[in-house]
């Protein structure tokens, strides 16, 4: 929501959730993700909530304001390069193109695990050796749409070429009785 243009702050009360959608999009069929970042004023550190297709390249997310002052919210997109090879590899039925497949995201997990740390790097760094290790075929290709693999990938995305909103939004919270006066 912006009230005239991002000029002014939207309004609030405490408690209350804050539901943002934009249009994000990208030529050809590759795969977006987008977050809502957002945080009090006056703290330099955004948390982030993610935000979900919708519909026609209409994506929406929120938060929560937990306390009385002024927030800030944006949001940023990028081209997901793992959730796109993810849906290509669900959809491959030639054992070929599966093997291919499993070498590239055997890449992307490689250089996710580098930009994670701790538990995620490792995790990461050993999934990209299972993807293109002795198991059968099958097997390799489950672990690439495992739903944790997806988890992590996603905490540790690669955001480089991430396109921010052009403005930081507003939200003054109130109490709730300036609802009324």
């Amino acid at each position: 929501p912006e009230v005239d243009g991002g000029r002014f702050p939207i309004k609030r009360t405490i408690g209350e959730t804050v539901t943002v959608e934009a249009d994000a999009f990208t030529d050809g069929h590759d795969a977006l993700s987008c977050v809502l970042q957002y945080r009090k004023a006056g703290e330099t550190a955004w948390r982030e909530a993610p935000m979900r297709f919708l519909v026609n390249d209409r994506w929406q997310g929120e938060f929560t304001v937990q306390e009385l002052g002024r927030y800030d919210y944006t949001l940023i997109a990028w081209v997901d390069a793992f959730k796109s090879w993810r849906h290509d590899l669900s959809r491959w039925v030639q054992a070929e193109d599966i093997l291919l497949s499993l070498r590239i995201g055997a890449e992307l997990a490689a250089r996710a695990s580098q930009r994670a740390s701790g538990e995620d790097a490792r995790w990461l760094a050993e999934r990209a050796e299972a993807l293109t290790g002795p198991h059968d075929l099958d097997q390799r290709r489950q672990l690439g749409l495992d739903e944790e693999l997806a988890e992590r990938m996603a905490r540790n995305a690669d955001r480089r070429l991430a396109i921010a909103y052009g403005k930081v939004l507003g939200v003054v919270v109130d109490d709730e009785r300036a609802r009324f006066s």
